[in-house]
């Protein structure tokens, strides 16, 4: 009785006009939405610095537009008419899956309030009922920031490294950043080495596999697995003394499982670069120094050192880098061996 009622105050309430309800956009944009809520669960949930962790940002954003869109819709209902089309694309999208049915409960969330501010009336709500929709757990925080795990439906993702060489037009440079930007791919890292005829320009970045797939097969490079490597060149010495430079190759092995990434080289490798070639190969780093004692220790002294690092793919060479640095350590003492 009490949806009857409801709905003749729709039709009391409301003119009776040409039936305006977009089926085929509201589908489409659920759609989108429950592909939203997937990846920003999924995302959200990764370790931080990954390239699913990196892909949030972006997914939450089409989530936010796809949820927008909806709210659009739903907005324009007016009639009795629309209210029950909208009804029944709910409860039938909801029967696809549980995703789909988490996403309803979003939207059936909507509509509830879209009825209750048509009629003026609050009860009008508890007529809106999408008997097939299903709650995971609290899915009006679905698109928060601060959003859960809640349903684990993995999206694809990779990361990869990608050098190419371009004039100072940069037609090569700027089509590629528009790649990046309209596939949603997220630069992780880049650099440029200007040293040769042509600027070569190297990019750390992580997006869709599809996406990256068909990049690395147009311009060439690495997908990678925390396999990314680096060449270390330490100098130490002065004008008068004469400089000793040597450099040192560092790759992951499998007894280290974040060697290889981005972010063991900047917290190990350039915080303090002496004390893990040390560690490593004492024979060589001992080549530029001297032994000193030291309150009764021995110690090998590196004068005026200077870093210099760069990390690149596994196929990768200096030129093509994709993360340079240089650092002035001066005066060190390395334990002597």
């Amino acid at each position: 009785m009490l949806r009857k009622a409801v709905l003749v105050a729709f039709l009391g309430l409301v003119s009776v006009s040409a039936f305006a309800f977009d089926r085929a956009e509201f589908k489409r944009s659920l759609k989108e939405l429950a592909a939203g809520i997937s990846q920003t669960a999924y995302s959200v949930s990764e370790r931080p610095g990954s390239a699913e962790r990196g892909a949030f940002e972006g997914a939450a954003d089409r989530a936010d537009r796809a949820e927008k869109s909806i709210r659009e819709i739903v907005g324009s209902i007016s009639n009795a008419d629309e209210f029950s089309a909208a009804e029944k694309c709910l409860s039938d999208f909801a029967a696809g899956s549980e995703l789909n049915a988490h996403t309803v409960a979003v939207v059936e969330k909507l509509l509830k309030q879209r009825a209750a501010f048509v009629t003026s009336d609050t009860s009008a709500a508890s007529v809106v009922n999408v008997r097939s929709s299903g709650r995971v757990a609290a899915p009006g925080q679905l698109l928060s920031r601060s959003q859960r795990r809640l349903i684990m439906i993995e999206t694809p993702m990779a990361e990869a490294v990608i050098s190419l060489e371009d004039t100072k037009k940069n037609r090569r440079l700027d089509n590629l950043k528009e790649i990046f930007k309209r596939h949603g791919c997220r630069i992780i890292s880049e650099n440029t080495d200007e040293s040769g005829k042509e600027a070569a320009y190297g990019f750390y970045f992580s997006g869709k596999k599809y996406v990256v797939d068909a990049l690395l097969g147009h311009f060439g490079g690495d997908i990678v697995q925390a396999d990314l490597k680096a060449v270390v060149k330490l100098t130490t010495g002065g004008f008068w003394s004469g400089k000793k430079t040597v450099e040192f190759n560092i790759a992951p092995d499998s007894d280290n499982g974040v060697m290889g990434e981005l972010s063991w080289y900047k917290s190990v490798i350039e915080k303090d670069p002496t004390k893990y070639l040390a560690e490593n190969n004492y024979s060589k780093l001992a080549t530029l120094g001297s032994i000193e004692t030291i309150a009764g220790e021995k110690k090998l002294q590196l004068k005026n050192a200077i870093a210099e690092i760069w990390v690149m793919s596994k196929n990768g060479s200096v030129t093509n880098a994709v993360y340079t640095s240089k650092v002035e350590l001066g005066d060190i003492f390395v334990d002597a061996r």
